[in-house]
């Protein structure tokens, strides 16, 4: 998406193996980056989070910020142009949704104190 460079980002499928599935389920998910030349040579290749299947299908929150989280982290190391990395992230978003903020507060137990600090003085 650059002059030099074009960035695409897949997700890679993981069956888990026996012992995995226990607590992962069967499947999960890896974002990949790869980082190409115009003429389609990979020039590096990144993973980026990952998520369990069985964490999108229960729409588990603190997965969903852990995947985000990771994937922010490797984004800003890649040091790949801003409007290349919110084209990346607009896909992944089509998979895994972001975390908003009323739901990391109601998570983490801080949505009535949120609530509260919120309302106007009566």
């Amino acid at each position: 998406m650059t002059a030099d460079s074009e960035y695409r980002v897949q997700f890679v499928r993981q069956e888990n193996g026996p012992r995995r599935r226990i607590r992962h389920g069967a499947i999960t998910l890896h974002a990949v980056i790869e980082k190409r030349t115009p003429n389609g040579r990979v020039l590096d290749k990144t993973r980026l989070g990952s998520i369990d299947l069985d964490a999108l299908e229960y729409d588990f929150v603190r997965d969903r910020e852990e995947f985000w989280r990771v994937t922010d982290l490797y984004l800003d190391l890649l040091d790949m142009p801003n409007d290349a990395a919110d084209v990346v992230c607009a896909y992944l978003s089509q998979v895994v949704k972001p975390v908003t903020e009323c739901e990391g507060s109601a998570d983490y137990g801080c949505g009535g104190r949120l609530r509260e600090t919120m309302r106007p003085d009566a």
